[in-house]
């Protein structure tokens, strides 16, 4: 018979595990989580192509230098053909950002590094926040994009500026590309995908910002999301219900990373830090 003492004392070690687990270990425990899209039109030559997302680092007291240098060594083994960073390199303070950015700037892709801001990339200065990352050669995208040429065919990466601290506009981001060319949308708030143009042309968008709660309860559920859409950008891969007949190039994908930082309070629960390696497929034709 277990007695109250003994209840108290195991009842202690319990939360004792508890609270190394979600303070100390987790947070430090780096998983990679590999996400397979079809897109179509997208050329046989870049079939296969991987992206690998990165997000919502926050460099901080509570987020080493040594812990991002450990992501871009994980990011970097994973040999993706490209980097894709989301934003919120920093929690707040100046000095954590050119740091951050020096050390997420040695991820190794042959297609180089691709960035956007998140909202606490502004705290700074966003023009500081802009020649930081210019500095270490990373092409900052804010509502425009770029082209990666294949063999035989191309695929746009646009990115937006930030939905709370910016004027993200998808349109102007893809303004000039044919609609025969396969796109991804980088926007660090999953919301702003919500707002998107009908008709617009998005196949996939790849978003942060919501940690996946940093705490999910059984049954995945985390208790607190920013997100006005609550779970359903808690983390993973959603298809996007948009207005209007759906398009010729099919519907548009989001897909919300957990991020491998944390923010406000240096916690995570049943919710690991998660670097995203997205492959990209050629859609087969059905028969």
């Amino acid at each position: 018979m277990i007695t109250r003492r003994g209840f108290l004392k195991w009842g202690g070690v319990g939360a004792g595990a508890l609270l190394l687990e979600s303070f100390v270990f987790e947070p430090r425990f780096i998983t990679v989580e590999t996400v397979s899209v079809e897109i179509n039109g997208l050329s046989p030559g870049l079939d296969g192509f991987t992206i690998c997302q990165v997000s919502d680092v926050h460099h901080s007291p509570f987020v080493s230098l040594s812990y991002i240098e450990g992501v871009v060594e994980k990011a970097s083994s994973l040999k993706p053909d490209l980097v894709v960073l989301t934003g919120d390199y920093i929690q707040v303070e100046k000095e954590y950002m050119a740091p951050a950015v020096k050390a997420l700037s040695g991820i190794k892709s042959p297609r180089g590094t691709i960035a956007i801001l998140g909202n606490h990339d502004y705290f700074t200065g966003v023009e500081y926040t802009r020649g930081v990352i210019a500095s270490h050669g990373i092409t900052l995208l804010e509502n425009s994009h770029t082209i990666i040429e294949g063999k035989d065919g191309a695929l746009c990466i646009a990115g937006t500026e930030d939905l709370l601290e910016g004027r993200p506009d998808a349109a102007a981001s893809l303004e000039g590309v044919s609609t025969d060319v396969p796109r991804i949308l980088l926007t660090h708030h999953p919301d702003y995908c919500e707002e998107l143009p009908e008709g617009l042309r998005v196949d996939l968008a790849l978003a942060g910002h919501t940690h996946g709660g940093q705490v999910r309860i059984p049954f995945s559920i985390a208790p607190v999301v920013p997100s006005r859409y609550g779970q359903k950008y808690s983390g993973g891969l959603v298809t996007l219900r948009r207005p209007g007949p759906p398009g010729p190039h099919g519907p548009t994908r989001v897909y919300v990373t957990k991020g491998v930082g944390v923010v406000d309070i240096p916690v995570r629960f049943n919710c690991p830090p998660e670097l995203t390696l997205v492959r990209l497929r050629a859609k087969r034709s059905e028969a």
